[in-house]
């Protein structure tokens, strides 16, 4: 696929969700792109046979089918998907706007059950794109009466190739199948071929019910190119104006074996994600002190174990560590990259005393070492941090990556004492039973001093980062600046000055219209500067199961991508 991209539309059809089950899934696929910096644009198709069944209803009514009365029936399919996968994005913390036909500006023209697509507010969708994922319903559109009109059987298709044709954006169809074959891999998985590149007359030959046909007239018209997939697939074909290419040298790539260790609030969630993947991942064993617990979420008993050293001499592609602490976590975390398997983390303190030595030791065996979730849970600081970089020099950067100051300070605005948010706060599982760390600011530097080292390449100890924490603000001193036109946040920032790096965490009062004063619950929210004074700011929710699994699982999928893509050079050499 295209390198550096900008946008993409993600379709989703009835194949990849079939039920609201499937709906984390889709999640997943739209935080990969998405926490890379591209601005996702997610075209839903109904879940699994809903068109089908609504039609069905229609026909048991009987009497003559109005287009428009059956227009109305049929997109209600579409409007209920596209509305609940915006639910689902907002539980695991990634902000979602769900625009209909209306809003979205989607004229169509002809047909009324098979129309053509004449028009779309492009200001509209870059607008609401601006400040999170947009998510649409495919198949749907608004007739110049302004009644709803649909693009006939697989029309989500065509929806989501004229919005990446209007929006400049790269398209992607995500399938039950990674690409377009020779033959259908379900009945001749042996002898089906995949294409890597195939041409338009091809994908309209071979794709049968694949890709709408009016929907590879249109890209065909355009000279658009667009990529065929699934979710989470290292493969995929691309159709455009090319020659057909088969790729005869697809290796066998198997689920990824992991090992969970730990599984309490977050290891819980991640292992349901897991679970929910089979395609993808394999656990083969879950650590924890706590195995009933475990038992409680489904985890299989013998996958279970207290014994998580002895967990490790299990072979596994990559080691999850979830148990939290130092001394532990440092131990396992060193055993597994020293016996070169890859090790995903949510672990900030880890990371922030042992990174330098962990980094090391995995360099040398050549594992991976990943800790997106470490920093601000489904905020993509890290990888934000990284992009930036790799564009331009970071001047500095600066955030609010402590979700459970943030919760607190809130509540201290709404006349709470500082005592009943923080026992709120551990009530809705935003903070530890023992707060100090989030209430002190050592939270924030760890996360600070992880940031600059990605930043600027140094290592820094979290202890001698100058902090303040929140201890000591009290209600009046949050609403009397509140009446000033003002809020109080934690905000953690590092600064290059003078080839020396400036680092705080300390509370500060900031106007309504800064970018960090509008962090609201146990959103964070981070901005990064570069030499040339250009402003990158990404948000996400920074506390709580779902927001730090969701992150953990992208990890996961990276790494599964990186070794498919050793063992694709392996085939090739």
């Amino acid at each position: 696929m295209p390198n550096q991209l900008d946008s993409v539309v993600l379709k989703f059809g009835s194949s990849v969700l079939q039920s609201e089950e499937d709906l984390p899934r889709a999640v997943h696929e739209i935080y990969r792109w998405w926490r890379d910096g591209v601005k996702v644009f997610a075209v839903v198709s109904a879940f699994g046979d809903t068109t089908n069944n609504l039609k069905g209803l229609a026909d048991k009514v009987g009497g003559p089918l109005d287009s428009t009365i059956l227009a109305s029936l049929l997109a209600t399919g579409e409007a209920a998907s596209s509305a609940l996968l915006g639910l689902s994005l907002n539980k695991f913390g990634i902000p979602a706007h769900v625009l209909d036909a209306t809003q979205a500006g989607l004229r169509t023209s002809g047909d009324q059950l098979d129309g053509q697509l004449a028009s779309v507010d492009v200001k509209a969708l870059t607008e609401a794109a601006q400040h999170g994922v947009v998510v649409l319903p495919g198949f749907v559109g608004r007739n110049d009466a302004g009644a709803i009109a649909l693009l006939g059987r697989g029309g989500s298709d065509y929806s989501a190739l004229f919005l990446a044709n209007q929006l400049s954006a790269h398209c992607v169809l995500l399938k039950d199948v990674d690409g377009l074959y020779t033959s259908d891999p379900s009945c001749n998985s042996q002898r089906a071929i995949r294409f890597a590149r195939v041409s338009y007359d091809t994908a309209a030959r071979l794709g049968g019910e694949l890709v709408q046909q009016k929907a590879i007239r249109f890209a065909s018209d355009h000279r658009l190119k667009f990529s065929i997939t699934s979710i989470g697939a290292s493969d995929y074909t691309e159709v455009g104006p090319f020659s057909d290419r088969l790729d005869v040298q697809k290796p066998d790539y198997e689920a990824l074996k992991v090992t969970l260790l730990g599984c309490g609030t977050v290891g819980g969630g991640v292992y349901q994600l897991l679970n929910e993947l089979p395609d993808l991942f394999t656990i083969v064993g879950v650590g924890t002190r706590t195995p009933q617990r475990a038992f409680q979420l489904g985890v299989p008993e013998q996958l279970i174990t207290i014994d998580v050293d002895r967990l490790l001499d299990k072979h596994c592609d990559v080691v999850v560590e979830l148990i939290g602490g130092l001394t532990q976590a440092a131990s396992l975390t060193s055993r597994a990259l020293s016996l070169g398997r890859d090790v995903v983390t949510a672990n900030k303190s880890l990371i922030a005393l042992n990174g330098d030595s962990l980094h090391d030791l995995a360099d040398k065996t050549g594992a991976r070492l990943r800790y997106s979730a470490a920093v601000g849970g489904v905020l993509p600081a890290i990888e934000t941090i990284e992009r930036v970089r790799d564009t331009g020099s970071i001047r500095a950067f600066s955030g609010v990556l402590n979700a459970t100051t943030n919760f607190v300070l809130d509540q201290l605005g709404n006349g709470e004492s500082i005592e009943s948010a923080v026992k709120l706060a551990q009530t809705h599982g935003y903070a530890e039973a023992d707060p100090q760390a989030d209430l002190d600011g050592t939270d924030a530097a760890q996360k600070l001093a992880i940031l600059a080292r990605a930043a600027f390449g140094v290592s820094l100890s979290f202890q001698n980062i100058r902090r303040k924490g929140i201890i000591g603000i009290t209600t009046d001193d949050v609403c009397n600046t509140s009446k000033r036109g003002n809020s109080i946040r934690l905000v953690a920032s590092a600064e290059l000055v003078d080839g020396r790096i400036e680092t705080s965490v300390c509370p500060l009062s900031l106007p309504f219209d800064h970018p960090l004063s509008g962090v609201s619950g146990t959103q964070n929210r981070l901005l990064v500067a570069v030499d040339g004074g250009e402003q990158t700011v990404v948000s996400g929710e920074g506390a709580g199961r779902w927001p730090t699994s969701v992150a953990v699982i992208a990890d996961l999928l990276d790494c599964r991508t990186a070794q498919a893509q050793s063992q694709l050079t392996e085939c090739v050499a």
